[in-house]
């Protein structure tokens, strides 16, 4: 039965049914001492020595809330106990510690407290709602929940700014380390790699990248009995947030797997600034476009390199559905794509005679009446396994080539070719500079009107931009091709594979970007790094019989 509302009396004076609430938040610059939660504590114990009409009933604390809304679990509590009629009077530092939101104070003071017969009192701001209301209160109290709300956006501003800057310095300003670090005891805002848990997550990366779904990889961490991101926090003495958590124990799921395998944090990449809270008095948050996110590279020691992150994020955008009651992708999938429309090609098995055959087929130009094209696995596997074989044979001979001669990308026609590129442009870009010089001259003369040479002098400015960007563009490009040409670094990955004994997901994701497949099983496979693959044999002259942009027919 709820309590009764009426305001008891002994001895003729009336009994409050008494809370304390106390609140602190550095996120509002509540950093004095004075406004500690101890301190805040002793103040209203003291203010209620000797004032027998408060009957103290609970305290209630909201320790690293912001005041900027009623968002906090102390105060929610607080509020249950005021709708059951349990409390009918609270008792605060000042209104600040209350709250402060102007617009959210002002409807607890002047609308639910008088309509529920709640009394409320702010001992240092000597601010008492059961008095009559005062001669200027009626503009003071706004006007202090005014500035105490003005005060709390300035705050939120000077600490978004502040962490804005660490951000930008790399430094690590979230709460809690991603798993596989953990925070440096001589610097709270440096990641340092944690073992164990650096160990789980490079077996993750690798389980992905040889098949397994995200289902399949939770699966097997949980039958391995390691423990998940939250678990492994708690356990370290750490108290994070158990919003996921459905069950006594939080254990691996396909969400924290795919939070994992999309961390670019692993790769020493500190990411930080991706949420934005929509109003320092909500703490809603929006989610940034990629473009405005700071990224600092090499903050901190690499759990995962560069190359297998970025491999492992090409894979999982390819197809990733698992059969029933499996827990792996097959073998090509993802990689066949249908010469005729471009669609990827999904996995068919039949049977007959009690033998299973397994073959990829286009649903496109299956459902559209159009000749099916299918290859079986067998087949295909095959293919890509010889044509794999013999770019590892061409990778050896061009390699043992290059240390008798020496590198020489600078004279191969791909290079040329640029070169040639970049003599036009900068003679386009001298031409127009010319033309542009000798408008002031026609002008002057009397050769072109005001608009004419205005009209004139706009169009050569914008082919001189025009040149300029082209000449940037050409450079940067023969640069890089020259760079993947020294230091061929296809050559290392094909090496390994001369003598390759079968297929493997990891092999595929490293090596082969793509494999078209057309009408009659025909073949065309396209490696990783053709650009480099093709400047390498052109600037030794090497001849072979696959086609020379890192594509082989078969």
């Amino acid at each position: 039965m709820k309590a009764e509302r009426n305001l008891k009396q002994v001895d003729g004076q009336r009994i409050y049914r008494t809370a304390l609430y106390l609140r602190l938040s550095r996120e509002d610059g509540d950093r004095g001492e004075s406004d500690s939660i101890a301190n805040q504590r002793k103040l209203l114990q003291d203010y209620l020595k000797g004032k027998s009409e408060f009957r103290l009933t609970g305290e209630y604390v909201d320790d690293g809330w912001s005041g900027s809304n009623f968002d906090r679990p102390g105060w929610k509590r607080l509020y249950q106990a005021l709708e059951r009629g349990a409390v009918n009077c609270i008792i605060v530092k000042d209104l600040s510690r209350f709250g402060r939101n102007y617009i959210e104070v002002g409807r607890y003071l002047q609308m639910l407290f008088p309509m529920m017969g709640v009394r409320l009192l702010a001992v240092n701001d000597g601010y008492d709602s059961l008095n009559d209301w005062r001669e200027g209160d009626a503009l003071l109290v706004p006007m202090k929940n005014l500035i105490n709300d003005l005060y709390c956006q300035d705050i939120s501003l000077k600490v978004a700014t502040q962490l804005a800057a660490l951000r930008k310095r790399g430094e690590c300003v979230s709460a809690f380390a991603p798993y596989g670090y953990q925070k440096s005891p001589h610097n709270r805002r440096q990641l340092v790699v944690d073992g164990d848990a650096a160990a789980n997550v490079q077996q993750i990366f690798q389980w992905k990248l040889e098949g397994y779904s995200n289902r399949g990889i939770a699966d097997r961490l949980n039958r391995q009995g390691v423990l998940s991101p939250y678990e492994y926090q708690t356990a370290h003495g750490n108290h994070v947030p158990g919003n996921f958590k459905r069950h006594d124990r939080a254990t691996w799921s396909s969400g924290s797997v795919y939070s994992v395998l999309h961390n670019e944090c692993y790769t020493g990449t500190m990411v930080q600034g991706k949420w934005k809270k929509r109003s320092y008095r909500s703490k809603e948050l929006t989610l940034l476009p990629k473009e405005e996110w700071t990224r600092v590279e090499n903050t901190h020691e690499a759990i995962v390199d560069t190359t297998l992150f970025t491999m492992v994020q090409e894979v999982m955008k390819r197809e990733t559905r698992t059969a029933g009651g499996k827990n792996r992708v097959h073998l090509l999938s993802g990689f066949l794509f249908c010469g005729a429309c471009g669609r990827q090609m999904t996995m068919q098995s039949s049977y007959y005679k009690g033998k299973k055959y397994s073959y990829y087929t286009c649903k496109d130009c299956r459902d559209g009446g159009r000749k099916t094209k299918r290859i079986s696995e067998q087949k295909a596997c095959a293919a890509i396994l010889a044509a794999i074989r013999e770019m590892a044979e061409t990778a050896a001979q061009v390699e043992a080539l290059a240390a008798k001669v020496g590198p020489l990308p600078e004279q191969g026609t791909l290079v040329q070719k640029f070169d040639g590129q970049l003599v036009q442009l900068q003679d386009e870009l001298e031409r127009y500079s010319t033309l542009k010089g000798g408008l002031y001259q026609d002008y002057t003369s009397g050769l072109l009107s005001k608009e004419e040479y205005r009209d004139y002098a706009q169009l050569y400015s914008d082919r001189i931009k025009r040149a300029k960007e082209s000449l940037r563009a050409v450079a940067e490009e023969r640069w890089q091709l020259i760079s993947a040409c020294r230091e061929a670094s296809w050559i290392a990955d094909f090496k390994p594979c001369r003598n390759l004994p079968s297929l493997t997901r990891p092999v595929l994701a490293r090596l082969v970007e793509r494999v078209l497949i057309y009408e009659g099983g025909r073949m065309e496979i396209y490696f990783r790094g053709a650009n480099a693959i093709e400047a390498t044999l052109d600037a030794y002259g090497y001849e072979r019989r696959a086609n020379r942009d890192g594509r082989k027919a078969v």
